[in-house]
């Protein structure tokens, strides 16, 4: 088991919260669906406010784990400086309620063109992405960005689209492990409402089949987040 699995259980069940200052430098920071938490000392704040809870590591790629935590799923992944973790991103599809600060009206469309045109075969990857990984993100640039839904048939996929029509997915980190191959990845688009939506979503591939999970409630929050007005 992973250095990062152990500190999941350490953090989770057993509420050892002091492993934070080994696992973590001073500046780490972590980021959710709704924004980013800088330094150690605010995320072991946010940890305060956590339950014990029994914990099971589903996935386990070393710098990237899954978890199963009583009926909700979660996914952790870490990038790290001489060993310590600096930046953490966290994905929890918990099925609570959440709520954002209201947010300035939107813009109208800041992508101009992108939509308009056929999604083509490969997906745009950022410098560094592991070269077994590729394949992987062209096939769902294919199905989720072009919409070819025979290619990835979950139900997930064609509810996210209704909700977000021009939901556009961006393929930004992979790690490719013996078995499992997983995808951190974003959405940008609009909601139907006019909302700008901006999601956070990791998929674990093992052979055809993924856990993939999205954080519905910080989704949700931002559908319904209130506008500033200066009147």
């Amino acid at each position: 088991m992973s250095t990062l699995a152990n500190l999941e259980i350490a953090l989770r069940r057993d509420r050892n919260l002091a492993a934070l200052s080994d696992s973590h430098v001073h500046r780490a920071t972590r980021e959710d669906g709704l924004g980013i938490i800088k330094g150690r000392d605010a995320i072991t704040a946010e940890w305060v406010n956590e339950d014990a809870a029994d914990v099971d590591i589903v996935a386990d790629l070393t710098e990237m784990i899954g978890y199963k935590v009583k009926d909700w799923h979660g996914h952790r992944w870490v990038w790290r400086d001489e060993g310590r973790i600096l930046r953490e991103v966290v994905i929890e599809d918990r099925g609570e309620e959440k709520t954002t600060p209201p947010a300035h009206s939107p813009l109208g469309e800041l992508r101009s063109g992108e939509g308009q045109y056929a999604a083509g075969n490969k997906a745009l990857l950022p410098p560094g992405f592991p070269e077994g990984a590729r394949d992987l993100a062209d096939w769902l640039h294919q199905a989720w960005n072009g919409r070819a839904f025979n290619l990835y048939d979950r139900d997930w996929l064609p509810a996210l689209i209704r909700q977000i029509p021009d939901a556009t997915f961006y393929f930004e980190h992979a790690i490719v492990g013996e078995t499992q191959t997983a995808i951190l990845w974003r959405v940008h688009g609009h909601h139907g409402n006019g909302q700008r939506i901006r999601l956070i979503g990791s998929s674990v591939f093992t052979g055809d089949a993924d856990e993939t999970v999205i954080d519905h409630a910080a989704m949700m929050a931002q559908v319904g987040r209130g506008i500033l007005s200066y009147v």
